[in-house]
């Protein structure tokens, strides 16, 4: 194993959970690049993220189900989609202090990959992916909610982060029509595996805000929240 054993300990503490198959834990923490030319591709932590990410969802959604019972399917979703963004999981994970423990090439160490917020949600996904492996799906839950705090917090609430291309929507286009926002795609930067999307919002030509992000459509979600706050300013 790469990971050290007193990181897997202090990973395992921090979680209140120790692994039986302590190559599981590896696997989640282990970035794409790290495992660039070696043979065996699939000891990233990629389908860890997949698994994880709807162990997540399901976790999310049963909970948020029975502590509404009168919430129609819309709030739900909203409540849901603000707590499984890839930010606020990213959160969770320099709580863990998993940006510390990601296995990278040093290259990456050196340009900072390891405090991306898309590394780091898809990190915590995928750890989430590991521990229901290793365990079960009480397990599982029990430790995701003691790490989303039960729910007990308001960003279950906040629709405009969960879905800033929405709430942009909402804003401008009932005064000013359906044709005047337009998402531009201005820079490309990395190599395939660890690429960086810059993406710039015009509003009637203008450009109102710009973001980044590892994929189109996180860059274009950060450049809706950049712009919403421009907007709003303007007001």
């Amino acid at each position: 194993m790469d990971l050290l054993p007193d990181q897997v300990a202090q990973i395992e503490e921090s979680l209140s959970y120790t692994f039986t198959n302590k190559e599981l834990l590896e696997q989640s923490l282990t970035h794409p690049s790290y495992l660039l030319n070696a043979r065996n591709q699939l000891m990233n932590n990629q389908r860890l993220e997949f698994l994880g990410d709807s162990v997540i969802q399901l976790a999310l959604t049963e909970t948020l189900f029975t502590r509404f019972p009168q919430e129609r399917e819309g709030p739900l979703t909203s409540k849901r989609a603000s707590y499984a963004r890839g930010d606020y999981m990213a959160g969770i994970a320099r709580t863990l202090k998993l940006n510390q423990y990601l296995l990278l090439k040093d290259k990456d160490n050196q340009t900072g990959i390891a405090e991306r917020d898309s590394v780091l949600g898809d990190a915590f996904e995928a750890l989430i992916g590991a521990i229901y492996l290793d365990s079960d799906w009480e397990t599982a839950k029990k430790i995701i909610l003691n790490l989303y705090n039960n729910l007990e917090h308001s960003n279950g609430d906040n629709v405009e982060t969960a879905n800033p291309k929405g709430k942009l929507q909402e804003l401008i286009q009932p005064v000013h029509g359906n044709d005047c926002i337009e998402y531009v795609t201005t820079a490309e930067i990395g190599e395939p595996h660890n690429r960086t999307f810059e993406v710039i919002v015009n509003f009637k030509k203008e450009a109102l805000g710009k973001g980044t992000g590892r994929t189109k459509k996180e860059a274009a979600e950060n450049a809706a929240r950049e712009a919403i706050a421009v907007y709003q300013s303007r007001k």
